[in-house]
């Protein structure tokens, strides 16, 4: 069931309607008069991408199912993106140290920076993908949200949060926690969809991250940083960046652009049988935005 929401930067309640519910996405979008911060009021909050349904062992079994290896090959292909993130954490802390991913899905990302040395640790909700990342790549994942682990205040260097907070059912909380487990002087590293671009002007209800059923909150630069520093933390650096993605995911984001079921169901079967997922390419339109944080 829905229900009506407060503002989570401000506390306040009152809005302005951007989008009506099932225009954009199923849930109503709303912007926060006082703020700024959109969100999504009253809403249900529901991943049409999710495959928590699926029992754990079921996933293990399966892996070569196209559902399960476009999410593996989206993820590895990806991984090459944060690069210059882990030369960022690495300059801060040479000896490396504890790092938490929070939303480590398989584990690929977080396996990047276990090979460089970090004593690292996931946070993943879908017990299935903690599944993957334990048994295929060695890696410890706690199948929990943050709040319910037993990880200790003041024990990480560096966390990474890539593309979950825009989920969140109360980010600023969620930040808050983060600060918690932190250590003084370490980095957080947070990346989500941003909504004061060019292409959120022209696509609009249309634009590729809005229309994604499981995001209820939408960041701009702005509200993002002030959600930040609301929760403690020094801003250091705000990048605008993009992401590596073969033509098959160009097509399946051109298919929920187009918000029309047949012609995604086309786009996908074209890409299939082009076999698109060979090639793949970086692509920058600045409608994601990776902020680096220290306690």
């Amino acid at each position: 069931m829905s229900k009506d929401t407060n503002c989570n930067l401000c506390g306040a309640d009152d809005y302005q309607v951007l989008f009506a519910a099932d225009v954009a996405q199923i849930n109503q979008i709303v912007q926060c008069n006082h703020c700024g911060l959109m969100y999504a009021n009253p809403r249900q909050q529901i991943d049409s991408d999710s495959i928590e349904e699926y029992d754990p062992n079921w996933v293990l079994d399966h892996l070569h199912e196209p559902r399960m290896q476009q999410r593996i090959d989206k993820e590895t292909l990806q991984v090459r993106d944060y690069t210059d993130t882990k030369a960022f954490v690495n300059n801060r802390f040479p000896n490396k140290g504890n790092l938490l991913e929070i939303g480590s899905g398989f584990g690929f990302l977080l396996n990047f920076f276990k090979q460089d040395g970090w004593q690292v640790t996931g946070i993943e909700p879908n017990e299935a993908l903690c599944r993957y990342a334990e048994s295929e790549l060695k890696l410890s994942s706690l199948p929990l949200p943050l709040e319910k682990t037993a990880i200790a205040d003041q024990s990480q260097d560096a966390i990474l949060m890539i593309h979950v907070i825009e989920h969140v059912a109360d980010p600023l909380a969620c930040l808050e926690k983060v600060y918690q487990v932190l250590k003084p002087g370490g980095i957080f590293v947070l990346e989500t969809p941003r909504y004061d671009t060019l292409m959120f002007k022209l696509l609009g209800k249309r634009e590729r991250s809005l229309s994604c059923e499981g995001h209820i909150y939408f960041f701009t630069s702005d509200t993002l940083t002030q959600m930040a520093t609301k929760a403690g933390f020094k801003v250091l650096k705000l990048d605008y960046v993009g992401r590596s993605l073969n033509f098959e995911r160009l097509a399946y984001n051109l298919g929920v652009i187009s918000k029309s079921k047949g012609i995604q169901q086309f786009i996908q079967w074209l890409s299939v049988k082009l076999n698109l997922k060979q090639i793949w390419f970086y692509l920058n339109v600045k409608d994601m935005q990776r902020i680096y944080l220290q306690k």
